[in-house]
């Protein structure tokens, strides 16, 4: 009762300042609720995308991302580097040369590769020189898969020998290709395991597809060097690099 004779006496000026006060009092709660509502919403917004992101980290971190080589456009490109070239011989032994050695294989491994359903890029064809630039440009704008480089090894020790497979830093399909090709290489060939390791060396560093580096054995040893100049031999080392390639490629569905 008293209330409402307080109402009355109220003078219209300042019943329209209380409904003011009143309008703004709900409208101030109004965008707290909204304000609110929006802190909650970007808070669940910001859980979802850190669990996205964990998932993601997890995912790739377990599976270590693909392993094999995808083809860009359904069929294999293979670039083939054999090493050295004209007057750049290389490492000889008597009257076998490195340029020589590393060109037999590569032309041995095209056919492989070929009859394998893969097209096969040549950086050197013949006994040409070519700068180590001029075999990086080559191989970057030949739209290739992956790289191989042959060469032959070379030790102040005679008496070492085998392959050794190097393979393109912080690349973990460059180092599988190595793997393989190391693998199925000492096999076929019966050649001592040298392993795999980073190599730096700007075919494999400077080149834009996943790329390795292959000694196929060391001139410096006799007895290898040998076997690197006779032909059945050379036929087993691409067989096995070949069988190595073949292993790295990702196979379609």
């Amino acid at each position: 009762m008293e209330h409402n004779e307080r109402k009355k006496e109220m003078s219209p000026a300042e019943r329209r300042r209380r409904m003011e006060a009143k309008r703004r009092r709900q409208e101030a709660l109004k965008r707290k609720k909204r304000k609110r509502m929006m802190l909650i919403i970007g808070m669940i917004l910001g859980a979802l995308m850190i669990v996205g992101l964990i998932v993601f980290l997890i995912t790739k971190f377990v599976s270590g991302g693909s392993k094999t080589i995808a083809s860009k456009n359904g069929t294999f490109v293979i670039a083939l580097d054999p090493g050295h070239g004209g007057e750049d011989v290389g490492m000889t032994a008597g009257e076998t040369a490195e340029k020589q050695v590393t060109l037999d294989i590569c032309a041995k491994l095209k056919v492989m590769l070929e009859s394998q359903g893969c097209q096969v890029v040549m950086l050197r064809e013949d006994d040409s020189r070519m700068s180590k630039e001029e075999r990086v440009q080559s191989a970057n704008t030949s739209g290739a898969d992956l790289l191989v480089s042959i060469h032959c090894g070379y030790s102040e020790d005679t008496g070492v020998s085998g392959a050794i497979s190097h393979y393109k830093k912080d690349s973990k399909q460059s180092a599988y290709l190595a793997e393989m090709i190391e693998d199925a290489l000492v096999k076929e060939s019966g050649t001592s395991d040298g392993g795999v390791k980073e190599g730096d060396y700007s075919i494999v560093s400077n080149t834009e597809m996943p790329s390795v580096l292959v000694e196929v054995g060391y001139l410096s040893n006799d007895g290898e060097a040998q076997s690197m100049a006779d032909d059945n031999y050379q036929n087993d080392i691409a067989k096995g690099i070949a069988k190595g390639i073949i292993m790295s490629l990702e196979k379609s569905e």
